[in-house]
């Protein structure tokens, strides 16, 4: 006679087991979609700084990479603001980038980054959310929970 549990809490944790594992499947796809983007670019710039002017017919507009879900980039600063007490906004944009093992060199990525974290940043703070420093400290602000 086959064992039946009257929560489901097996094939709860099955599903929950496999929603994990197609998660990650989407994120290294995105990540390899990511980087061969910036390959076509970089290559499209050279192919421009080297005089060609045709037309690229194989390269289409990628288009925009989606960086964070739904709530993912306030709970993220969020979390480093309570890790760390108080940051600057490119201190949060480099640890993100660390975190996802992308390239911090790479200066148009960064300042995307620094521009939408700050823009979550203030949007939180009207949210009464995060508090900034009254003024800037080294040319930037640095930002803290509000109490």
């Amino acid at each position: 006679m086959p064992h039946r549990t009257e929560t489901y809490q097996h094939t709860i944790n099955g599903l929950l087991q496999k929603r994990g594992e197609m998660m990650e499947e989407i994120a290294v796809t995105r990540e390899r979609i990511a980087m061969l983007s910036n390959d076509i670019e970089a290559l499209d710039r050279v192919l421009e700084r080297l005089g060609y002017d045709g037309e690229i017919k194989l390269t289409p507009r990628v288009p925009r990479l989606v960086m964070f879900y739904r709530g993912e980039l306030r709970q993220f600063c969020m979390g480093q603001l309570r890790e760390h007490i108080s940051l600057t906004t490119r201190a949060m944009a480099e640890n993100l980038i660390q975190i996802e093992g992308k390239n911090a060199r790479d200066r148009r990525m960064m300042a995307d980054v620094v521009r939408r974290i700050g823009k979550a940043l203030r949007i939180m703070q009207d949210a009464g959310m995060v508090k900034r420093s009254p003024q800037k400290i080294k040319g930037e602000f640095l930002w803290r929970i509000a109490q």
